[in-house]
C-alpha cells in the first residue's frame, strides 16, 4: 500500500517511478568519473529533465557537498556556503601562557627551659607567589582558502546545481580557484542547461581539456510512458495506452510534467493510494480544461512580467493583432513565440514568422525584435524567480523551462481566439 504522493513525485526523488535510462549509461558515466577524477564534470540537460535526480541517485547528499547556484549572489557568498556545508571557519586564535610559582620561607629557633628542664622549639614560615602572563593571537583566513582546505580534507564531491544562475564573472573566479583542487583529484560537478554547457571553458580558457561533458538526452516517448506504467502498476490502476500517449505528447519531453499529468489523472479518478482491486482510470471529460488547469501559476506570473516589459518606459506603439485587438510589442512577441507551438529553440526568423501570424500589419524591424528579446532575457534572469524562462544568446531564443513552454501552449489564447487577454 503506497500513497499517490510517494509514487508520482514531481520535483523530488521518484523512487518508484525512477527511470535509469540504461541505454545512455548515465549512471555508469558518473561512476567512471568518480573513479578517474582529475577533471571537472559538466552535466547539462533541459530544465526538469532529471539532471539533479541522476546526480542524487549516484551521489547521495550525505556523501557530497551541494551548492545551489540560484543562491549565489557573489563570490563571497559562494565560499561562505561551502564553508557552512563543510563545517569550516574563517577565524583562528591561539592563546599562550607563562606561569611561575615562587616559594620563600624562614625558620626561627627558641629555647624554653622552665625549672632547668625543656627543649628547643622551631617555627617555619613559608610564603608563595604566582606570576604569570597570557597572550592571545588571532588571524582571519580568507573564506576561499579555508573552504578549499576543507574540501581537500574531506575529498568529497562538490556539486554546484544550476551553475548557469551564477554571474559569469563569479563563475570565472570560482573555476580559477578550483583548478588546483581538481588537479589534486577533488571531484567537482557542475549542473547546467544545454546551451550553457560550455560556460566553464568560455569563462576560463585554461580549463580546455580538463572538462568532461555529460549531456542528458531528451526524454523519448517510450521513457515517459514507462513512468506512467510503473506508477499505475504500483497504485493497482489501469490506464489505456491512448491516454498515456496523449499525456506524453503534451509533456515537452519533461519527466517532471509527466509525473504531474499522471498524478492529476489519478486524483481526477479519486485515486489517492494503492487500490485493493484493479481500477480503470477514466479519460477527462474535457481534455482542454484538464490541460489548461495544469498550466503553472508561476509560469502565468512569468508571462505577465515579460508582457509588461521594463518597468520604466515611455508609451509604446500599439500593434494591431489579426483579431483587431491591439497590444504593444512585448505581448506581440510572446504571442509570436507561442504561435510556433511553441518550439523551445527559436531563431530570429522563427519569431519573425510568428509575428506575421499574429499581427495584422506593421511587422517590427529586426533591431526592434532583437532589442525586445534582449530585454526579456534580462527580466527573466534578474526579476523572475527560478530558471530563466527565456534566454536570448544573440542567435537563438531558448525556452529553458518546459512549464513556461506548456503555459504558452495552454495558458493563453492566441489572437485568433475570442478571449485574448491583453496587457
Amino acid at each position: 500500500m503506497v500513497k499517490l504522493s510517494d509514487v508520482f513525485v514531481a520535483g523530488g526523488f521518484p523512487s518508484i517511478t525512477y527511470i535509469a535510462r540504461d541505454e545512455y549509461q548515465l549512471e555508469s558515466t558518473m561512476e567512471d568519473y568518480l573513479d578517474a577524477r582529475y577533471k571537472l564534470l559538466s552535466i547539462s540537460g533541459s530544465t526538469k529533465s532529471g539532471k539533479t535526480v541522476l546526480v542524487r541517485k549516484t551521489i547521495p547528499k550525505r556523501d557530497s557537498f551541494w551548492i545551489s547556484g540560484g543562491q549565489v549572489i557573489d563570490l563571497n557568498s559562494f565560499w561562505e556556503m561551502v564553508l557552512e556545508k563543510t563545517g569550516g571557519y574563517t577565524s583562528l586564535s591561539e592563546t599562550t601562557s607563562n606561569n611561575e610559582n615562587t616559594v620563600s620561607g624562614r625558620e626561627m629557633t627558641a629555647s624554653i627551659k622552665p625549672l632547668g628542664m625543656g627543649g628547643d622549639l622551631k617555627s617555619q614560615f613559608n610564603e608563595s607567589e604566582q606570576h604569570g602572563s597570557s597572550q592571545t593571537l588571532g588571524r582571519t583566513i580568507p573564506s576561499a582558502l579555508s573552504a578549499i582546505n576543507q574540501l581537500m580534507s574531506h575529498m568529497l564531491p562538490l556539486v554546484v546545481d544550476d551553475f548557469h544562475y551564477i554571474d559569469k564573472s563569479v563563475q570565472q573566479s570560482i573555476v580559477r580557484s578550483l583548478k588546483d583542487p581538481i588537479f589534486e583529484g577533488l571531484p567537482i560537478i557542475l549542473i547546467t542547461v544545454p546551451h550553457r554547457a560550455f560556460d566553464v571553458m568560455r569563462v576560463e580558457k585554461e580549463m580546455t581539456g580538463r572538462v568532461k561533458q555529460l549531456q542528458i538526452p531528451a526524454w523519448q516517448t517510450s521513457e515517459l510512458e514507462r513512468i506512467a506504467e510503473l506508477g499505475f502498476n504500483a497504485l493497482n490502476v489501469h490506464c489505456d495506452s491512448s491516454l498515456i500517449k496523449k499525456m506524453t505528447r503534451e509533456a515537452f519531453e519533461s519527466p517532471h510534467l509527466m509525473q504531474d499529468f499522471c498524478a492529476a489523472l489519478c486524483r481526477a479518478n479519486g485515486v489517492r493510494e494503492t487500490q485493493t482491486k484493479v481500477l480503470k482510470l477514466q479519460e477527462p471529460e474535457d481534455w482542454q480544461t484538464f490541460l489548461r488547469n495544469m498550466a503553472s501559476d508561476t509560469s502565468k506570473l512569468a508571462f505577465e512580467r515579460l508582457a509588461i516589459g521594463p518597468r520604466q518606459r515611455t508609451d509604446r506603439i500599439r500593434r494591431t493583432l489579426v483579431n483587431d485587438e491591439t497590444c504593444d510589442i512585448y505581448v506581440a512577441i510572446l504571442f509570436a513565440i507561442a504561435s510556433t507551438g511553441p518550439q523551445t529553440r527559436l531563431s530570429y526568423e522563427d519569431i519573425r514568422s510568428g509575428l506575421r501570424t499574429v499581427l495584422k500589419d506593421e511587422i517590427p524591424q529586426s533591431h526592434e525584435v532583437t532589442r525586445i528579446l534582449e530585454k526579456m532575457s534580462e527580466i527573466a534572469r534578474g526579476e523572475i524567480d527560478g530558471e530563466p524562462v527565456v534566454d536570448w544568446d544573440g542567435s537563438y531564443l531558448y525556452i529553458s523551462d518546459p512549464f513556461f513552454a506548456y503555459y504558452l501552449r495552454w495558458g493563453i489564447t492566441l489572437p485568433e481566439g475570442e478571449q485574448t487577454k491583453l496587457f
